[in-house]
């Protein structure tokens, strides 16, 4: 197998990654905007939003190098089926250990609210991502 990437795939990475950032960063904004209009959780709301954005756009182009290398590394040792599953819950631990950390030192007021669609999202994109590439590794 080439390790060289080429222009498509690094360009589908590129994409997929403002995807992410664009998504979970306005996600972010909107969840942690105040009705009331009040300026000060605003500004916490946009932190919140630049935040989620930056880092989702960074963790979405880890987590997608980091699905290939564990699916890679298991395939000798797992069936396809329990090689996905691990490999999901090992990249989601991962992402999880940084992405919480995060919020908490920023005081984000709606962590959990916050973070649900990108964890139901996430976990949705990393099967159907390991999904496109298993017969790489299967």
């Amino acid at each position: 197998m080439n390790s060289t990437l080429s222009k498509r795939e690094i360009l589908k990475k590129a994409f997929i990654t403002l995807i992410a950032m664009l998504g979970y960063g306005g996600w972010a904004f909107y969840s942690n905007s105040p009705a009331n209009g009040d300026i000060e959780l605003q500004e916490i709301a946009f932190r919140a939003g630049i935040i989620q954005g930056g880092y989702s756009g960074i963790l979405t182009l880890t987590n997608i190098i980091l699905l290939e290398a564990v699916l890679k590394h298991l395939n000798n040792h797992l069936t396809v089926n329990f090689n996905m599953v691990a490999t999901i819950i090992v990249a989601s631990a991962a992402q999880y250990a940084i992405i919480i950390p995060v919020h908490l030192a920023n005081d984000t007021p709606n962590i959990l609210i916050t973070l649900l669609p990108g964890f139901i999202i996430g976990t949705t994109f990393s099967f159907a991502y390991l999904l496109s590439i298993k017969n790489k590794y299967y």
